[in-house]
């Protein structure tokens, strides 16, 4: 599914200078220091604005993640949408401060997520048009609807001294509360991509029979385009009970059900069988399980696995060294914040991990730029 797949507001354009920066960083550090840091380097005054700007820009990152949040709480894109336009009109709608909500719209416009053409009327860009507002059937906003992520992220000191997370979204109870929400925006931020990935495993294979089976499938949006493009692929879809309600109306959506059967448990103690799949997928669940549980799945999954059998697993990995990409090894946070075992981990610990399950061919497959998934395959 993307059991914690969320994306608690770190944008990653934050980073997309990183390597500029740390190449002026390493020229000439403002911080750095002669003989145990006793005499400072002054660094031009260019390199010096460069690195205080990015330092800025991070610090102050969070102000333009708690302005969208909330304007998508106080349904301020759906206001519009439905033709409130004015200060007063989108604050009678949002039953707030006309004060506060101008201060708001402004700032809307300066990130702009909105428009405004003339004084006091505010109109919906096509970003905010297509995924912001509730009536949309591409809006993303419902993972942030609530305040979850901002919570247990400001607990991140806390949560770093003492080892213990904020939420544990990993068991079970909480899971079915929390991933009902986070479900519905991952389902289209993920739906571009499942269906590249799709094309690129049945490259070769649209008429050939495929048994699938989905991981903690959520959703189902890494099994569904699969379905949708080979009338042979048979798809069985693995998560808690509460989950697979929500996995149904989604199959049911994209008119597919036919092709879905459906086998309710936790991942941890449900019976895979023998030798029944061609496809295992595991679509954003191994950084929230951690590695003891994985490398237990792994193992299963070689005893579910027919002959040659593969395994895909969609992820963030960071280096095998662990110095980059920033997103991955900020996600670790995420898991530190949010799970009691969870990680990101790199291609070569997934290596080894197929390798003592049994599963010796293990690849790293680009799907799209940006976009790669680790493929292991039995013999």
């Amino acid at each position: 599914m993307t059991r914690v797949s969320f994306i608690v507001c770190l944008d990653k354009n934050l980073f997309l200078n990183r390597n500029k920066f740390s190449s002026v960083c390493s020229r000439q550090p403002c911080c750095a220091f002669h003989h145990k840091y006793r005499y400072p380097i002054m660094a031009s005054q260019d390199d010096r604005e460069q690195q205080l700007q990015q330092i800025s820009r991070i610090i102050h990152g969070y102000t333009g993640a708690r302005t969208l949040m909330t304007a998508i709480q106080l349904s301020v894109f759906t206001h519009i949408a439905q033709g409130n336009h004015s200060v007063e009109q989108i604050a009678r709608a949002a039953d707030a401060n006309s004060r506060g909500i101008s201060k708001l719209l402004d700032a809307l416009v300066g990130m702009e997520f909105l428009k405004k053409d003339k004084p006091n009327h505010y109109e919906l860009l096509p970003c905010s048009a297509r995924f912001l507002v509730k009536s949309s059937p591409e809006y993303v906003g419902a993972m942030h609807e609530n305040d979850d992520h901002w919570i247990a992220w400001s607990n991140l000191n806390n949560v770093i001294k003492t080892g213990q997370p904020c939420m544990t979204v990993d068991q079970e109870k909480k899971a079915e509360e929390f991933f009902p929400h986070l479900v519905k925006s991952l389902h289209q931020m993920s739906l571009g991509k499942a269906n590249r990935l799709a094309e690129k495993l049945l490259e070769g294979r649209q008429d050939v029979a495929l048994e699938v089976i989905d991981i903690a499938c959520g959703s189902g949006v890494w099994s569904i385009p699969l379905a949708e493009k080979s009338n042979k692929v048979r798809v069985t879809a693995q998560d808690f009970p509460k989950i697979l309600e929500l996995t149904k109306s989604y199959v049911r959506h994209h008119e597919v059900d036919k092709q879905f059967n459906y086998l309710a448990g936790d991942l941890k103690t449900v019976d895979l069988g023998e030798q029944k799949y061609d496809i295992a997928i595991l679509g954003n669940i191994v950084h929230s399980e951690g590695e003891k549980s994985s490398k237990t799945l792994f193992h299963k999954l070689a005893q579910a696995l027919k002959p040659q059998g593969k395994v895909v697993v969609i992820d963030m990995f960071p280096n095998n060294e662990r110095t980059g990409p920033a997103y991955p090894l900020l996600f670790a946070l995420n898991m530190l914040v949010n799970t009691t075992e969870g990680d990101t981990f790199t291609f070569e610990e997934y290596r080894q991990w197929f390798i003592e399950a049994n599963i010796p061919h293990v690849s790293m497959l680009e799907v799209a730029p940006e976009f790669s998934v680790i493929v292991a395959q039995l013999a």
